[in-house]
């Protein structure tokens, strides 16, 4: 009987290869958490509104303005998970840290703000790949009070 064995002894590890070994190496893994381009288009336009948020809170309470997304990430925790999902948010502070210019930038869209003081003085908003539900943010309309009547611009670019 041994020697029986020793001749099938090749076809079982055949066997056993392709049971249990390739499927696990040829196995697709699918990620259900994976974030579709409107998800990610919104999660970056809201990470660029809560940036624009946390500085002016960092301002008034340091007097000034912060190049450090840790120190934002500090003031609120919830910045993290749009950082996990590959949100990408650049700063940088003039020297005196009264002007701050942020960039919040996925795979699928890119925004800029820049403030000084309390004004913003620049907005923009690049679409970088075009998809449902992708879309800049819509500027608010044009108020009149009485006399005076504000309006805020916005510059939109769509890149395809």
């Amino acid at each position: 009987m041994p020697a029986n064995f020793q001749r099938l002894l090749p076809i079982l590890l055949v066997i056993f290869l392709l049971l249990f070994v390739l499927p696990s190496i040829l196995k697709h893994h699918s990620s259900s958490n994976h974030l579709t381009s409107k998800e990610l288009s919104q999660e970056t336009i809201a990470s660029t509104a809560a940036v624009d948020r946390l500085e002016r809170d960092f301002r008034a309470e340091h007097h000034g303005y912060t190049d450090r997304v840790a120190d934002l990430l500090a003031a609120d925790h919830s910045l993290g998970k749009p950082l996990g999902d590959g949100v990408v948010i650049a700063l940088d502070v003039s020297t005196d840290k009264q002007t701050y210019y942020a960039e919040v930038a996925s795979t699928v869209i890119s925004l800029t703000r820049a403030r000084t003081g309390d004004k913003v003085i620049s907005k923009t908003c690049i679409v970088v790949k075009s998809a449902s539900g992708v879309d800049c943010p819509t500027p608010p309309a044009t108020t009149t009070t009485g006399s005076t009547t504000t309006t805020t611009s916005s510059t939109t670019t769509t890149a395809g």
